[in-house]
Order: structure tokens, then sequence, then C-alpha cells
């Protein structure tokens, strides 16, 4: 039997499994078995793996998940690429969901487990100065391949529109409206620009003008997919509004990876982690007003040499910041010191770990029929 590690995730295929799993190389991503919580069984997955990674808030959200995994001694492993901790300190912002995000509820938590993958320098350095766990293991986003290759780079023939691409959470969805939008109606003004707008209902902003055409794409669960569905909309710049928040610092510049991915330049706030990117700029920033955006925008439709300039940087940016090499090595470590439990272990976890496991999933669907 292949040994594998378990990775239990809030979905199977989102950005998070994605970025963080999908590009390491084939023969360590044989070794990596994805499950939802709550919406797979998990008993006799658990009860095989050589380890368990819970995915992000999933410490304190799935159930008896680490628990269990704690009474069967399968060795466990967590991973996180935001600074919770310092969410749960603005709940004005956030709200109560990551209130057990204390560096103490954390610190505890954690006791047990074998190591914390962090996606951040920033994440790592947050982890060993409070002291929260004491094994830390570099684990960035890994690249995703260029989909869209520009055979005609950066021109545009006569009447194809510039393209803008809304790809982001729903925190970014109110800068987007006040910051982008108003940029793109005057720009729109007097050249055709089309903005391809990913979980956002055009019904919700303000009336078009112009030259301005709305492409609308429903909210794409799976990572893959939706860069796939955005590589053939040839998007020109993505455009990345980021609110500011004290959990910025702590977090990676996956934005370049898609950008990248669909053959975009990035347009992205001038905020952490962005603004101490390396000279000279993987992407155009700029202040958190729309003149600014205009500005930003007004030179990528100017100047096709500063889009292939811009895009060219980010793409070596991306191979060499994340190749995927330290997400590897971290891998074949726990592969190597976590052996494939027997038959006899695999029963003894299942009986251990199935009954709480059971609950959870019980608990979780009838959740899910009451909503």
């Amino acid at each position: 039997m292949t040994p594998y590690i378990l990775v239990v995730a809030k979905w199977r295929d989102d950005v998070f499994a994605g970025l963080f799993f999908e590009g390491l190389p084939p023969d360590l991503r044989r070794h990596i078995r994805i499950a939802e919580f709550g919406r797979e069984p998990l008993t006799t997955a658990l009860a095989g793996a050589a380890a368990v990674i819970v995915m992000r808030h999933g410490l304190f959200s799935f159930g008896h998940l680490a628990a269990s995994a704690g009474w069967a001694r399968v060795p466990r492993y967590y991973f996180l690429d935001d600074n919770y901790m310092l969410l749960q300190e603005e709940p004005e912002l956030y709200g109560s969901f990551w209130s057990k995000y204390s560096d103490a509820g954390v610190r505890r938590a954690l006791s047990g487990f074998d190591g914390v993958l962090l996606g951040s320098p920033a994440l790592r350095q947050y982890f060993a100065d409070r002291a929260l766990h004491p094994r830390l293991i570099d684990y960035p986003p890994i690249a995703w391949p260029i989909l869209r290759t520009r055979t005609r780079g950066w021109a545009r023939e006569r009447g194809e529109p510039f393209r803008i691409a809304f790809f982001g959470g729903e925190h970014r969805r109110d800068l987007f409206a006040t910051l982008v939008y108003p940029a793109a109606q005057r720009l729109a003004a007097d050249r055709l620009v089309e903005l391809v707008l990913v979980g956002i209902d055009p019904a919700t902003l303000p009336p078009r003008a112009g030259n301005l055409r709305i492409v609308h794409l429903p909210y794409e669960l799976r990572y893959g997919a939706a860069l796939d569905t955005l590589a053939r909309h040839n998007i020109d710049v993505l455009a990345h509004p980021t609110p500011s928040s004290r959990n910025n610092p702590y977090k990676n510049a996956n934005v370049l990876i898609n950008a990248r991915a669909f053959g975009a330049v990035g347009v992205l706030s001038k905020l952490p982690p962005y603004d101490t990117l390396p000279a000279p700029a993987q992407a155009v920033l700029c202040d958190n007003d729309s003149q600014a955006w205009y500005d930003a925008l007004t030179r990528l439709i100017r100047d096709p040499q500063l889009c292939a300039d811009t895009f060219d940087r980010a793409d070596r940016f991306c191979q060499a910041e994340f190749s995927g090499r330290p997400n590897a090595d971290a891998i074949a470590r726990m592969l190597a010191v976590h052996p494939a439990p027997d038959s006899m272990m695999r029963i003894t976890r299942a009986v251990l770990a199935g009954p709480a496991l059971g609950f959870d999933r019980a608990l979780v669907r009838a959740k899910a029929l009451l909503r």
C-alpha cells in the first residue's frame, strides 16, 4: 500500500488545496490525499495515514479531528497562511469566529502536534517569537503553470477591449466597487474596456457608462477550474485591491501566481505584503484611491512594453519564490519519518477515532439539512 499523508480541508479543490499541494512533484503528489471535513468519511482515511495535516481554521472548527488523531497516535501537522491570532483581536472587522485563536489558545491546541506548516516567513517568525510550537516548517504556495501563452504579445487588435479581471474574496469586493470600478468607468470614456468579474453580481454595481462591458463569471470553488476559465477570457490586468489589516504583513504574494497563470499583469494596493516585494516591480502598485487606480491602468493601456516587462518579472519571481522546493522537502521528510501503519495499527486507529469522527460527520450533515 502506498503511504499517504491525509490533508483535511474545508473543500477538496479550493484555493488552499490547489496552491499548496497540487503543484508538488508527481512522485510526491501521489502520496497526498485531500478530504473534506464533515462531507466525506474520515475514519478509514485517518486510520491508514502516515500523517494528517489539519488545514487553516480546522484547528478549532473540525470537531474531534485533531483529538481523534491524537488518541489514535496519528502524527499531526497544522497548516496556516493567515495570522488568525491577530484577526481575533479585531472582532469589529472580522467577527467573533476567530475568538479561540489567541496565542495561548493556539499554543495549547498545538500541544502534541509534530509540526506546523506556515505560508510565509513573517508568519513563521510570529510563531517563533511567541513560542507557539517548537517545530516550524516553511510551506509557501506553489506556482501554477502559465495557462495562457500570449502569442501576439501585449498588442491588441483593433476593436479588442482592454480586459480587467477581479478574482478575489468577499473582503475585496467593496474596494473593487469604490476604487477599481470608477477607474474603469473613466477609462471607458474613450476606449473599449471589459471587466471580467468572478463572484460579483454586476447588478450590485453602479450603471455602466461609455464603452464599458461586463462579463460576469459565477464563483468557482475549484481553484484550477477558475484559473482555466480566466485564461480563456484573454485578461490583460488582474485588479487586486486590498483593505488595510494587521494581518497583511503575514500573508504571501500568491496573487502573482494567479495573474501569471492566466497571462495578466497584477495591479495591487500599495500595502503589505506587496509593498515589500523586491525591485524592479513584479506588479503595478497604487494607493487605495480611485485616481491612483485610474493612473495605473492608464499606464498599462498605453505601454505594452511595461506590461510585458512587468509580467516577465512576475514570472521569474514566481519561479524562484514559489518553486515548490521547500514544500517537496517538507512532504518528503514527513514520509521518511512517519511510515505507513500496518493492518493491526489501522484497525486500532479506526476503533479509537471512529466514534468521534462519525459523530462529527453526522452533526455537519444535520446542520446542512437544517440550513
